[in-house]
Parts: C-alpha cells; sequence; structure tokens
C-alpha cells in the first residue's frame, strides 16, 4: 500500500499521514512511497491516537438532542441514484491527453492548437502538460499545487510538483520542475530525453493520486510516447491503468526521439532487454516513436507525416513499413 492509499482510507491528505509516519521513525518521502507490512502494522497501531481524533470520538459519543427526522421524497432520493450513476458513466469516458505544448499556455505550432482543439472537440478531456518557464503569469499565479512526489529518472531522484488549472471547464494538469522546465526554451537541450522521460514518468506516478479514474490515454509525438511503453513495462498491474486504451498521435514524424541505447537503462529507467528484443529498437538506436508505436493500443498519423512515409530515409529505416502494419484507419 502507498502513502496516499493510507491517507485516502483515513480521510487525511498525504502530507498529514508523511508527517505522521516521521514520528513514528517510519522513512517515507512522498505520496508514492510504498509502505512495508511492518510500517502498516505501526500506523493500523498508533493512528488515531492524536488530538483532532480525540476530539472526533468526544464529539461522537456526546449526547444528541433528538429530533424527528423528515422523510425524505422519494423523488429526490431517485434523483441523487440518478446522479451518481451519471458521474460513474462520465468517470467511464474520461480521456487524459498528455502533450508537450497545449494553447494558450504554450505553442511552437501545430501541435499546441491541435491539442486544444482536441478538447473543444471532446467531451471530460484531462490535458497535462510541462509546467515551462515561459507559461504566462497570469495563468500560472491561477495554477493550485494539489500533489508532489519524488520521481525516478534512471538513478537518478527528481521532485515533482503537479499543479492543476481549470480553463474554459477543461482540467489542466502541469508537472513542475524547476531543474528540467524553467529554461527559456522548450525544446532543444541536450538531456531532452531526460527531461520528457521525467515527465512521462511523472504523469504515470502523480494522476492515479489525483484523477479517480482514466479509461483513454491520447499522447502525442516522442516526447511522451513513454507512456504506453512505460505502462506496459511497470503500471501493468496498476489498477489504474489495467483497463486503459493508449493512443499515439504522430504530428511530425521527421522527429522521432532516436538515442543511444544506454538511455533505457540510464534514464528511462528499464532493462536493456527492451532493447535487444526490438520493442525499442531501431537499426543500432534507440528510437523512441518506434517503443510508442509497439505497445500504444492505437496509433493515429496526420495528413503531413502520412505523406513523409514515402520518404527514402523512412523507408529505409523500416518506419514506412512499422506504421503501415500499425496505424489505425
Amino acid at each position: 500500500m502507498r502513502v496516499y492509499e493510507f491517507a485516502r482510507q483515513h480521510g487525511k491528505t498525504s502530507k498529514e499521514i508523511i508527517t505522521f509516519c516521521h514520528e513514528l521513525g517510519i522513512e517515507v518521502k512522498a505520496a508514492q512511497s510504498v509502505l512495508k507490512e511492518e510500517a502498516l502494522v505501526l500506523l493500523n497501531n498508533n493512528f488515531g491516537n492524536g488530538k483532532d481524533t480525540q476530539v472526533q470520538v468526544e464529539q461522537a459519543v456526546k449526547p444528541k438532542a433528538k429530533s424527528k427526522a423528515k422523510p425524505k421524497a422519494k423523488k429526490e432520493k431517485n434523483e441523487t441514484i440518478d446522479v451518481t450513476e451519471k458521474e460513474k458513466e462520465k468517470d467511464k469516458d474520461k480521456t487524459l491527453y498528455v502533450v508537450t505544448e497545449c494553447a494558450p499556455f504554450t505553442t511552437l505550432g501545430q501541435l499546441g492548437d491541435t491539442a486544444l482543439q482536441f478538447t473543444k472537440d471532446h467531451d471530460n478531456v484531462v490535458v497535462v502538460l510541462p509546467k515551462y518557464a515561459c507559461i504566462d503569469e497570469g495563468f500560472t499565479s491561477k495554477m493550485e499545487r494539489v500533489q508532489s512526489a519524488t520521481i525516478k529518472v534512471g538513478w537518478r531522484e527528481q521532485g515533482a510538483d503537479l499543479f492543476k488549472l481549470v480553463q474554459d471547464s477543461v482540467t489542466f494538469y502541469f508537472v513542475g520542475n524547476e531543474y528540467y522546465f524553467n529554461r527559456e526554451e522548450i525544446y532543444g537541450y541536450g538531456d531532452d530525453v531526460e527531461r520528457f522521460a521525467f515527465f512521462n514518468r511523472a504523469v504515470l506516478e502523480l494522476l492515479p493520486v489525483v484523477e479517480s479514474s482514466i479509461n483513454h490515454i491520447q499522447v502525442n509525438d516522442w516526447h511522451t510516447s513513454l507512456v504506453p511503453l512505460l505502462i506496459n513495462v511497470d503500471y501493468s498491474n496498476h489498477d489504474f491503468y489495467t483497463n486503459a486504451q493508449t493512443t499515439l498521435n504522430i504530428h511530425d514524424l521527421q522527429y522521432q526521439g532516436w538515442f543511444d541505447a544506454k538511455v533505457l537503462t540510464d534514464v528511462v529507467g528499464i532493462s536493456h532487454a527492451y532493447y535487444e528484443n526490438g520493442l525499442t529498437r531501431m537499426g543500432d538506436r534507440v528510437n523512441l516513436l518506434k517503443s510508442g508505436i509497439m505497445t500504444a493500443s492505437n496509433v493515429t498519423i496526420n495528413e503531413a507525416s502520412r505523406a513523409q512515409m514515402n520518404l527514402p530515409d523512412m523507408i529505409e529505416s523500416g518506419m514506412t513499413a512499422l506504421l503501415t502494419s500499425k496505424v489505425s484507419a
């Protein structure tokens, strides 16, 4: 059991449980930290001995004045049930849209505008993107930090803060990290693979804490193509992702995320075996776009990228043949 799950069971915040753990000598760092069996025993034996709980107990045993309750109208009960059922149905259709640009916050071209249009064309969409330094203060000042966690990036650990903003009735989440995203540009750095590997894993770690369910996950280009790969490799047994269908949308086939094979172990944090078995390998290098194509439930490609499939280097690398067999009609 993780900290946030224990907190949810006891009606507390993750921060309160972390503080309580530290008081008991239990070493935890974040809401995603796993509570071992001995820690759970200690928590269950001691939880509820604080002042707040004592007040709740005193209130619970305090005699209450008897009053004759008014019977609820049958119609009111039915309306409550209907609302609950509607909420459940709504959650079933919720889509998580993972992207590196989205207007009006950040956009360098087509991707940001396409992401915004997706929220207009579809109901019940939750968008998550990095919290870049270039996002206007008019937006950042309205963001609410809702969760924090420590994210593994290969052998490293980096802190992640998740911010929430509701804009035009759409919920947007922003993954913040000063080291990776407090920069002048969105792309073009020597550690881009590390920056976006962090973003992908942070999304998968943090979203189950703040959302009740997600059944559809849309990812875009190589920068977020690690999401379906990691779901298959590291999160296949996670209840939150058990029924999730993933779709990889390709907007520009020229950018595929080519890297040395060592990034799998050093940055992505998965076994080199996923290079050796061909899941991420194209030629003698890692191709992160291929990893998404191979592991996503569905793949879509826009017209511009479809035309690029006919280029000689696409045919020679094997990308054309791969997409021909995988792209949704």
